[in-house]
């Protein structure tokens, strides 16, 4: 399993670094819609939509959505939209994290219009802010790559640190694997690629203390992205989204931090008026 997750890793890192800082604003869209389509069609699976038909027309409100969202609702419309959704995100697993759902809230999880509703909402939101970063700052196409390679770093940083110290449950109900003591190496690995970054990219308007503190909260945001797919898969009873990436499981396994960090980062540097 590790093997292969290095392999996959090592093909497709260097072609999404190259993608983000190279390509115009345009095609980073195209590239991160085709991301999100299969993202998509695997949240769709995972919620056992099985007719292809009702899976076309769920991805068409997706692609709909997302051209309405970013071509007629302003940018703080986008932003808060998505800072509500990770926050009744946060909310959610921070009050189950050690106990089941409420049959109540099970029940909605279940429910077809309020996953396919989620998953439109989720994914758009990830699709304009991705893109509104990459193509809207002076550094964006560096700092939407900044973001990304956090997550991928703090994905890794907590595997191995939960592998090796991880003794403290951090979401027993959610999921049983994860530990504090892996969000504490995601976070040490993430705040070391944050000074790196910081003193070697330069020109940002935060402060240090401003961006390591940043960085710190877009990690926890990360983890709430992970978890909170992890309560729709144990309401499905589904242990991953697909195969579509060896060692990695699906498309929205592989992004599932990023919905939430993405947005969560763009609108912070609005807030924090950089």
């Amino acid at each position: 399993m590790l093997k292969q997750r290095l392999i996959t890793a090592a093909v497709l890192i260097p072609l999404v670094v190259w993608a983000i800082l190279a390509l115009p604003s345009k095609i980073v869209l195209v590239l991160f819609t085709a991301v999100a389509g299969l993202a998509a069609w695997e949240w769709l699976c995972l919620i056992n939509i099985k007719s292809t038909s009702n899976k076309l027309l769920s991805l068409a409100c997706v692609v709909a959505a997302g051209i309405a969202m970013g071509l007629l609702a302003p940018p703080v419309w986008v932003l808060s939209v998505t800072a509500l959704i990770w926050l009744l995100a946060t909310l959610l697993v921070m009050f189950f994290a050690h106990r089941p759902l409420s049959s109540a809230l099970a029940r909605l999880f279940q429910a077809p219009w309020f996953a396919v509703l989620s998953m439109v909402l989720i994914l758009s939101g990830f699709v304009i802010t991705a893109t509104l970063l990459h193509s809207h700052w002076p550094q964006g196409p560096a700092l939407l790559l900044y973001v990304m390679v956090t997550v991928w770093l703090a994905d890794t940083g907590g595997y191995f640190a939960g592998k090796r110290f991880g003794k403290t449950k951090l979401a027993t109900a959610i999921s049983p694997n994860k530990t504090w003591e892996g969000v504490a190496g995601a976070q040490v690995l993430a705040l070391i690629w944050a000074l790196l970054f910081f003193y070697t990219v330069g020109g940002l308007s935060l402060g240090i203390i401003q961006w390591l503190v940043l960085t710190a909260f877009i990690v926890m945001i990360s983890v709430v992205g992970d978890l909170l797919e992890s309560v729709f898969k144990r309401c499905f009873d589904k242990k991953d989204s697909g195969q579509l990436l060896p060692g990695h499981g699906g498309m929205l396994d592989r992004v599932d931090s990023l919905l939430a960090a993405v947005p969560v980062f763009v609108g912070s540097l609005v807030v924090l008026g950089a």
